[in-house]
């Protein structure tokens, strides 16, 4: 209901509206119906990403970071947390070497949404391949104790 009242009062005044959403914060106006990403990966990745729409940026509030070896923890975990809080936000894609520099923040996310994606980069396919086989050898011989 609240959509479709949307819909009509923006009809109504479209260029009040437009006015509106320029003043007001992030979290004031923003439509939480629409599902967003967001992307902390390195420069590669995050550009690519944001060369095909994914990228969101208004006010004091982007959907990405580009991380590099310089990046400080803090730094990565503080948007992590922002990202992960953010009611828009349905899914957060990282790439494989910062999930391993987060793994300690990644481990406390229990809620269903935003999932969580790791993105294996050109540098750390292999090492990506190995980790996941080895959880999947691993699940199997849990399986196989019961």
């Amino acid at each position: 209901m609240s959509l479709k009242l949307k819909k009509t009062s923006a009809m109504d005044t479209e260029d009040d509206d437009s006015d509106e959403e320029e003043a007001d914060g992030p979290d004031e106006n923003e439509d939480h119906n629409m599902i967003r990403f967001g992307v902390i990966a390195d420069e590669e990745i995050t550009i690519g990403l944001l060369l095909t729409g994914v990228g969101y940026c208004r006010d004091n509030f982007r959907n990405y970071l580009i991380v590099d070896r310089d990046t400080k923890l803090d730094e990565v975990e503080n948007f992590f947390y922002a990202l992960y809080r953010r009611p828009c936000i349905g899914l957060i894609m990282i790439d494989y070497p910062t999930a391993k520099r987060l793994h300690h923040a990644l481990d406390k996310c229990k809620k269903v949404l935003p999932v969580i994606v790791i993105l294996p980069t050109k540098g750390s396919i292999i090492s990506y391949m190995e980790e996941k086989e080895r959880q999947r050898r691993q699940r199997q011989r849990d399986l196989s104790y019961l």
